[in-house]
């Protein structure tokens, strides 16, 4: 009876192992279906979009607007009642190369990547110089997705955000912390986004 309880156990342990095995083939075969090629998702990006929001500070709600107008990228942010607009656009060559067009006063404006709401422009440009941009999986924000895309392959080193894309247009909606996986930094809270966009580039 003993021999036959041992040799039962061991079927189920098996059959145990098995069945994980199996489980986990078809997860990792989710996880794989679930992502997308950055690439080819940045090749359709719309030509202009138009981005509303706000961004949450200690004393105030920051208003944000993010605009593509082909190979133009501006940000806006704003105190209440405007009082006080920063500005700063980037344009985007041919070959990939991002120059700044405009540039708030408190900021370093050397055309060198960043993790920002202009990160698009960035992203835009490592695809058009044909750098190997990977795969990435949309993960929700709000009502809508964003994708993830780790900060190296846009041209940053030693980042601690990543900037995160709204699946359907491209622009940077939030950054999440590569630590927490939590969404921070310089984010639109989600239930102030307002997106308008137009032609496939």
């Amino acid at each position: 009876m003993k021999n036959v309880l041992r040799c039962a156990t061991s079927l189920g342990g098996v059959a145990l192992a098995v069945l994980a095995a199996a489980f986990m083939a078809t997860s990792h075969t989710w996880a794989q279906d679930a992502s997308i090629d950055v690439a080819a998702w940045v090749k359709n990006w719309p030509a202009r979009f138009s981005v509303r929001g706000g961004k949450s500070e200690p004393a105030y709600i920051e208003a944000i607007n993010i605009d593509r107008r082909g190979d133009l990228f501006t940000a806006i942010g704003g105190a209440p009642a405007w009082e006080k607009r920063a500005v700063e656009t980037v344009n985007i060559g041919p070959s990939g190369k991002v120059t700044r067009v405009a540039c708030p006063s408190d900021i370093d404006c050397q055309a060198r990547p960043a993790v920002s709401f202009l990160s698009s422009a960035w992203l835009l440009g490592a695809y058009r110089e044909r750098f190997h941009l990977g795969r990435a999986a949309p993960v929700p924000y709000g009502t809508r997705h964003v994708v993830c895309i780790p900060a190296e392959r846009i041209g940053v080193t030693e980042a601690v955000l990543d900037p995160c894309f709204d699946l359907q247009t491209g622009a940077v909606l939030a950054q999440r912390h590569r630590l927490s996986g939590r969404f921070d930094g310089p984010s639109l809270d989600p239930g102030s986004i307002r997106i308008s966009f137009g032609a496939k580039s």
